[in-house]
């Protein structure tokens, strides 16, 4: 079950997590700081594993991360989640 740490604080701008499945450009985290796409609000900016974050989607309680094409990360790696907080504060 993905652990949504922004709920408990939502300050939070750099995590390391575990990745639990990719899918073509899309991967899936054991634990985020990314706010997922919802209701109308758009999704955290910033990078998993050094790689731009275009989208993060809510699917059921999981959150889908879109990322650039061609990534190479996969199943099993600790990756480095991180909120460009600059970029998030300008939308």
């Amino acid at each position: 079950m993905l652990q949504k740490l922004f709920w408990a604080d939502p300050y939070l701008s750099e995590i390391q997590a575990k990745i639990e499945a990719v899918e073509g450009d899309c991967i899936y985290l054991d634990k985020t700081i990314f706010y997922a796409f919802s209701g109308g609000q758009e999704s955290d900016f910033g990078t998993i594993g050094g790689i731009e974050v275009l989208e993060a989607m809510k699917e059921g309680t999981n959150i889908r991360y879109t990322l650039k094409n061609g990534h190479a990360l996969q199943v099993g790696q600790e990756v480095a989640v991180k909120i460009d907080w600059q970029r998030q504060r300008a939308h």
